[in-house]
């Protein structure tokens, strides 16, 4: 009887210790599934090119919705001249259906640099493979919504925005966030570099890629749905 008993318990124990090891994985596996596991993050300005390429779409492989059009490729020579040092921060995690991502970089510029970059962010234009689409340019805003003039790719849609900030004194600002919709959840960016209708329109109603009165220079109307659809030949 007695080691009957011992048999028991044990397989009861067995038992027990087996579920909550096979909860643990479960429970493992939808926390990297739904919220990605640990963010990456890099806040070297010195490995800004290298991290931008990373994340654009293309080899390694497709990992945020945007083209990063209002951002420079690479970061002009005159920004670490003079004791001035680029501010850089990129945030990521691989959250379920579409990543979360916070990138905010800060340059003062010489006047050359700075003038070529305002010329730059003025004839950016996004064009498409498909003919039949019209090629865009960058949206400039002056408005209350913003403390200073931006340049703008992607205005609350995808609950994301995109833009360049001229802050004047040869400084720009460039921001892009991506599904975080209220201003506590932005890590870097200084709030008065956010619209200041940041949380509405990042809402449900407002925030979706086929909201109203929203901009995406990446998307484009389904013919078939009517539907706008993100597409990839950035």
């Amino acid at each position: 009887m007695e080691k009957r008993t011992k048999k028991l318990i044990g397989i009861i124990a067995g038992t027990v210790a087996g579920g909550v090891t096979l909860t643990g994985i479960i429970v493992v596996f939808f926390v990297f599934f739904l919220f990605g596991g640990p963010a990456k993050k890099n806040t070297d300005a010195g490995k800004y090119e290298e991290t931008i390429a990373y994340y654009y779409p293309g080899e390694p492989g497709y990992r945020v919705r945007t083209g990063f059009l209002t951002f420079p490729d690479s970061i002009p020579s005159s920004a670490f001249e003079d004791g001035r040092e680029p501010e850089f921060y990129f945030w990521y995690r691989d959250t379920w259906n579409a990543p979360t991502c916070e990138a905010y970089l800060l340059c003062t510029y010489d006047d050359e640099d700075y003038s070529a970059e305002i010329r730059r962010l003025r004839n950016t234009v996004k064009e498409f493979e498909d003919e039949r689409i019209e090629p865009r340019q960058l949206i400039y805003e002056n408005s209350d919504r913003f403390s200073h003039p931006v340049y703008m790719a992607i205005d609350h849609s995808d609950y994301s925005y995109e833009y360049a900030m001229d802050l004047g004194s040869n400084a720009i600002a460039y921001v892009y966030t991506a599904w975080k919709r209220t201003f506590g959840s932005v890590r870097k960016i200084p709030t008065e570099y956010l619209p200041s209708d940041f949380e509405e329109s990042l809402g449900s109603e407002n925030g979706s890629i086929w909201a109203d009165n929203n901009f995406n220079i990446y998307s484009y109307p389904d013919n078939i749905g009517g539907v706008p659809a993100i597409i990839h030949d950035y």
